[in-house]
């Protein structure tokens, strides 16, 4: 054992036991708000167990810990035991995701019952010897051929790791089963993380085996190889966890962000011929995602976009729409259910251009306006967002948009 090791493994076991406490906390919140939820509740607990442990076991608190008692390697015990009840929790978990949850408390008892004697038996060996001196990071090999200790150390390992396995059986088949794709991410990793944290239970074995054929140099498995594993596999578990919550509200935010970039060049458009529209003047798009209420932004924009559009709608006629219809059908791109949505484009860059100019809005007969009107706002948003990518396409070519001085309704009063 190397001071280096101490600080780097201090270093990380805290990190990794604040994040696992920081998935607990995230998921605590859901748990509130759903008491009587076993899976939820043992997810908690099997997050919160694995916090802890890593705070013990990180090796400035181990030391502590034994100064304090008197007993150099307590930390050991007590960061194992959590671990072997975070196994538990991870096993109620995945009998509550995969059984009725009355069949799930039917069963709690013989779930219970092993991993709370394993943690006895563990006790048991654990003050059965003398182990003298702090060993934080080499505990396992350190004490391996000593009896009482090695025997401890399998009960710890075959525990964890039948635990991982269970684990592993059920989530690996049900993320290629399950039909809603965050929650089949969600299994994925929670089995990708098992297997890592299943490195860590092979890297300890292989340690203490090497120490019982009295190998030295295979220490590194159990002493670096082990807990670098166990730290990837919590972390890996810990986004499996949350995934299905952060990683919904991620994607939704950030389909909420391309919105805004898919509408802002009609939307500045509009602001820009009609300022008179907008709430606050258009920034950059990128600007956007820092905002807390993006999605309320966005639906000011929609609003923002309509309105301008009745604005501006005047200044074009039926006359100068129907010759913008024959110019596009000249040109070839209007092609089936394109139709509409570029007719809507041109006529909003016409009549962008015509009120730039300084025109006044037609007197002669005009449509209504949008042709189309979106029952959801989903349907109206990726209307919106067809027409704007129409617009950046017929608005920078002037060959789709007819003379400002074409129609004599350009001179009309308004009205």
């Amino acid at each position: 054992m190397t001071t280096p090791l101490i600080y780097v493994f201090s270093c990380t076991h805290i990190l990794t036991g604040l994040i696992c406490l920081a998935t607990f906390r995230y998921k605590w919140r859901d748990f509130r708000g759903d008491p009587k939820n076993l899976a939820l509740g043992a997810l908690c607990a099997t997050r919160f167990f694995n916090g802890l442990a890593y705070l013990l076991l990180a090796p400035v608190t181990y030391v502590w810990i034994g100064e304090l008692s008197g007993i150099p390697n307590l930390g050991t015990l007590l960061g194992h035991s959590l671990i072997v009840l975070a196994a538990l929790a991870a096993h109620v978990m995945v009998t509550g995701w995969f059984r009725s949850p009355k069949e799930a408390r039917r069963r709690l008892p013989n779930v219970t019952l092993p991993y709370l004697l394993a943690i006895l038996v563990m006790s048991v060996l654990f003050f059965a010897t003398p182990l003298p001196g702090a060993h934080p990071v080499d505990f396992e090999v350190h004490f391996a051929t000593q009896p009482t200790a090695g025997a401890y150390v399998m009960v710890f390992l075959v525990t964890y790791g039948l635990n991982l396995a269970n684990t592993a059986r059920h989530t690996w088949p049900s993320s290629r089963a399950v039909g809603r794709p965050w929650l089949s991410q969600s299994l994925l990793l929670t089995t990708v993380g098992s297997f890592f944290v299943g490195g860590f239970i092979l890297g300890k074995l292989i340690g203490v085996v090497g120490r019982w054929c009295g190998v030295t140099w295979w220490d590194q498995a159990s002493i670096l190889w082990s807990p670098l594993m166990g730290i990837s596999g919590s972390l890996v578990l810990a986004a499996g966890y949350t995934l299905p919550g952060w990683g919904a509200a991620l994607s939704a935010r950030l389909g909420q962000w391309r919105s805004c970039c898919a509408l802002h060049p009609l939307w500045s458009a509009l602001c820009g011929a009609a300022p008179g529209i907008a709430l606050h003047k258009p920034r950059s798009p990128y600007l956007a995602l820092c905002r807390r209420d993006l999605q309320t932004w966005l639906y000011r924009i929609v609003i923002e976009i309509r309105d301008g559009q009745r604005l501006l709608r005047p200044y074009v006629c039926d006359t100068c729409e129907e010759r913008l219809r024959l110019t596009l059908r000249k040109s070839g791109l209007i092609r089936g259910d394109n139709a509409d949505l570029l007719l809507e484009a041109a006529v909003l860059a016409l009549a962008v251009r015509r009120k730039k100019a300084g025109f006044q809005p037609s007197g002669h007969p005009t449509g209504s306006g949008s042709r189309h009107s979106g029952s959801e706002f989903a349907d109206e948003l990726a209307w919106l967002r067809q027409v704007a990518q129409a617009y950046t396409r017929v608005s920078t070519d002037p060959r789709l948009l007819p003379s400002l001085h074409h129609c004599t309704c350009r001179m009309a009063p308004s009205h």
